[in-house]
């Protein structure tokens, strides 16, 4: 007989554990800067402000342009 399973996350655990995790944002950094080696004008950076922390990547828009996709492209091999 099958059963239904409720899964109920806390909000500020999973802020904490997930999304202030030193070593997950190390390794999300690494690859993005990784492939950031793609183009001069590509910067990486960490954000722990708030509540979350970030690996941000920034590039200017006529590089994008020229590029289409890119960014794009970047953050979708991410993996972890």
């Amino acid at each position: 007989m099958s059963r239904n399973v409720k899964v109920v996350l806390n909000r500020r655990n999973v802020s904490r554990q997930l999304l202030h995790n030193k070593q997950l944002l190390d390794e999300v950094q690494y690859q993005i800067e990784g492939m950031a080696e793609a183009h001069d004008s590509i910067k990486v950076y960490r954000n722990e402000d708030g509540e979350r922390g970030n690996v941000v990547a920034t590039i200017p828009m006529p590089v994008e342009d020229a590029h289409r996709g890119l960014m794009s492209d970047m953050l979708g091999k991410v993996r972890i």
